[in-house]
């Protein structure tokens, strides 16, 4: 059974560096860390996609920031919520997705040493940490992003006050992907934080987890506790379940299992944790020395060449998904150069993804 009292004993504030170690260690003990392969869950999400309707449509429907009393000397960058990974400086971890649409998904996270200086109104001034992720497909780096995150310490939430990302292209060049940062212009009003955990973990609550209506928007709702959990990187017990809606696409859902001292262990967009130095140095899945490497390796590319025209391409789509075609371009997908033909539709945007080579369809979004 899910001990409730005793998550919330190990979730109360540290007021100093030692305290935060002393109840990482502490969470260390109580979660049952074995060496396993596989997967076996008593929750109920699975690697792939949520194919459920929306719970949740509004962000009313979410606590925001109005409701957390956020102050800046209480926001620290670097600390440790117990479901949360570590965020502190030389943390890594690794999430993989074999069965990814798009190809075999890698996503590397690491806590690096810098911070970022936020001065918000009605906040003050504060430093968050800056935390680096990289995805690749089928070893090649696709895009990289710098996540702002940081800590109350009054109650060990953690927060995202924002984001800069990069898509690498086929050339291995970085293309600017987008930004959002908490207290700049988005859309009528401001960006505002997001609550990524809570310091104490409610069943039933809900919150903003993105806060950018014209970037990234979504809400999370705490569904369930006391979850077991096996994954390449160990079996996991006292683990939660956390449903991300998003709230600009309302069939964007995903399902995390969260877990003491690791953190996500299981997201159905992203995978299974493989690694994380987090784990006993004793545990095969505490080395990280692979984080990094992949990037390192000299990019395989060969343009590609098209031998079907893009008004082929164009006249496919339409005869799968009639509308009116707005938009053409040649992308990876589903570990293929398809043409990403979007089609306007009474019921809103589609793409189509048509391969360059044979003309045939091989996916719609």
């Amino acid at each position: 059974m899910f001990d409730k009292q005793g998550l919330e004993r190990q979730m109360r504030p540290a007021s100093s560096q030692s305290g935060w170690l002393v109840k990482w260690r502490a969470t260390l003990l109580a979660a049952t860390v074995l060496t396993a392969a596989g997967f076996v869950q008593a929750g109920s999400a699975v690697a792939g996609e949520i194919n459920e309707p929306p719970r949740f449509k509004s962000d009313k429907d979410y606590s925001s920031l109005k409701d957390w009393h956020l102050k800046g000397e209480n926001i620290v960058p670097h600390g440790v919520n117990p479901l949360y990974f570590p965020i502190v400086p030389g943390h890594q971890h690794v999430h993989e997705r074999p069965d990814h649409p798009d190809g075999k998904y890698r996503k590397e996270t690491v806590v690096l040493d810098s911070t970022e200086d936020f001065d918000l109104p009605g906040i003050g001034k504060f430093k968050t940490a800056v935390v680096q992720e990289e995805e690749y497909l089928d070893g090649t780096l696709t895009q990289r992003a710098l996540n702002w995150f940081a800590l109350d310490k009054t109650t060990n939430s953690v927060y995202v006050f924002g984001e800069v990302s990069w898509e690498i292209n086929e050339e291995g060049k970085p293309i600017f992907a987008g930004t959002w940062r908490a207290g700049d212009p988005d859309g009528d009003g401001v960006a505002e934080p997001g609550l990524l955990m809570p310091g104490t973990f409610t069943i039933g609550g809900r919150y903003i987890f993105d806060g950018s209506k014209s970037s990234a928007y979504g809400g999370a709702e705490n569904i369930e506790a006391g979850i077991e959990i096996a994954v390449p990187a160990g079996t996991f017990k006292n683990c939660v379940r956390v449903r991300e809606q998003g709230l600009q696409d309302l069939k964007d859902i995903t399902d995390k299992i969260w877990c003491p001292v690791v953190g996500v262990v299981l997201d159905t967009s992203d995978g299974k944790l493989v690694v994380s130095n987090a784990l006993p140095k004793d545990n095969p899945a505490a080395d990280v020395s692979s984080v990094g490497k992949l990037r390192d390796k000299p990019l395989k590319y060969t343009p590609p060449v098209a031998k079907v025209s893009g008004d082929q391409a164009t006249k496919i789509a339409l005869a799968e998904i009639p509308g009116k075609a707005t938009s053409l371009k040649i992308e990876r997908k589903k570990g293929k150069n398809v043409y990403v033909v979007e089609i306007q539709t009474k019921d809103g945007e589609k793409d189509v993804f048509v391969d360059i080579e044979s003309g045939k369809i091989v996916g719609t979004d």
